[in-house]
């Protein structure tokens, strides 16, 4: 049998996400002073950008979830690298933030979801079973490495280019690596080149918690996993979305307040490292609730306003509270449906995360338009985070080492 084509191909995912989320989810806090100004809109106003992104993730998650079982995973991401190419095109020429709007719902959010984390994932699931957690692991770095690589560079663009350039510099680069590491890597699936998960010698049947395929919406699992995961996510894309802003408010300069973005990225991706060594020994609802405690700790620092060297090193010990979640959720997901069912379970599912992420983002800017800073979004999320941990202790899994089910 050839070599294991996996782990390239995995690589090949990672990459294709990075560069995505990086220029992305990452970046959002750049845009937010320069868009602000330029159109006379307030914070909230300039959030909604934010909520429009994960609405269209939602909306495209589903279609891309069931494209996955029909069209390729290399079709799909080069179809994804041209429509995000446009979608940052038309974010550069834009003359009004309706332009923006219809940027971020419609060739972004497809770019994004066909090529970038959604897809990364779908890769790690068909290609792993026994190692999955560690693979998942891997695909959730790629998110964090985004963060941590290219937002530097971005904000580099920004101030030497300004921000319409720099956008559309970043269009094209990422256009250009995204279709070359595409052909390059991507494959679906290993049978579809003669292997099996894992590199094994032949396909071993897996266990799954739950039914599988056209019952998971009837599944309890479905709906405890997607709320509880989508109320954390509220609480770390505000934060994300905040970050820089906050920084910027609090006195810091552009690219100070993107270092500490880079820093929180780095430990995040520690973090994701340990959280999917963890999903493959200990209980993932236990593993949920630290990685809740660890948001409720970064909140916590957050509203006692630390200097920056303060802030520095909060962000640099508290990964586990960005990075954790997706490793947690995509292999608790996967145990229980099944590596067959992932892409489209797993893409339904962001019916019910994206609405709770929607709203803390609206909060959050809402909030600091009212009172003139964070403070009180981040107090309304305390609460939310720990009714996460909560709904997410009633979720049926199987123990990994006695394969006994609780």
């Amino acid at each position: 049998m050839n070599k294991f084509k996996g782990w390239h191909v995995l690589g090949g995912g990672f990459v294709n996400a990075m560069l995505l989320a990086g220029a992305s989810i990452y970046s959002f806090g750049l845009f937010v002073q320069p868009v602000e100004a330029e159109f006379g809109l307030s914070r909230e106003q300039v959030n909604y950008g934010y909520i429009f992104f994960y609405l269209a993730m939602a909306f495209w998650a589903v279609m891309i979830g069931r494209f996955h079982n029909k069209y390729s995973a290399k079709t799909l991401s080069i179809l994804g690298a041209l429509g995000f190419a446009v979608g940052f095109a038309m974010i550069a020429k834009a003359t009004s933030p309706m332009m923006m709007v219809l940027a971020i719902l419609f060739p972004i959010g497809l770019g994004f979801t066909a090529a970038g984390p959604f897809t990364v994932n779908v890769l790690a699931t068909r290609w792993f079973s026994r190692m999955r957690g560690r693979a998942l692991g891997i695909a959730a770095i790629a998110t964090s490495a985004g963060g941590f690589v290219v937002v530097p560079l971005f904000a580099k663009l920004f101030d030497q280019y300004g921000w319409r350039n720099a956008t559309l510099i970043m269009a094209a680069a990422v256009c250009i690596l995204v279709i070359l590491i595409s052909f390059t890597f991507v494959t679906s699936k290993p049978e579809d080149i003669g292997q099996f998960p894992d590199g094994a010698e032949t396909l071993v049947e897996e266990k799954t918690v739950t039914a599988g395929d056209q019952s998971f919406i009837k599944n309890p699992a479905f709906w405890l996993i997607g709320i509880g995961t989508g109320l954390l996510l509220g609480s770390d894309q505000a934060l994300l979305a905040s970050l820089i802003p906050y920084g910027q408010e609090r006195g810091f300069s552009r690219q100070d307040a993107a270092f500490v973005m880079s820093i929180m990225t780095f430990s995040a991706i520690a973090g994701k490292l340990v959280v999917s060594w963890l999903a493959e020994r200990w209980d993932k609802r236990l593993l949920f609730a630290l990685v809740c405690a660890c948001n409720l700790l970064f909140l916590l620092a957050l509203l006692m306003e630390p200097s920056y060297t303060g802030l520095l090193v909060v962000v640099g010990l508290v990964g586990l509270a960005i990075g954790g979640v997706y490793p947690v959720w995509t292999t608790i997901t996967a145990e229980s449906f099944g590596r067959d069912n992932f892409s489209k379970v797993i893409g339904a599912m962001n019916l019910l995360t994206v609405p709770a992420m929607v709203v803390s983002i609206g909060i959050t800017g809402r909030t600091r338009d009212i009172t003139g800073d964070y403070a009180l979004a981040f107090k309304i999320f305390i609460p939310q985070v720990i009714l996460a941990a909560l709904i997410m202790a009633f979720v049926k899994v199987r123990q990994n080492k006695s394969g006994s089910e609780t």
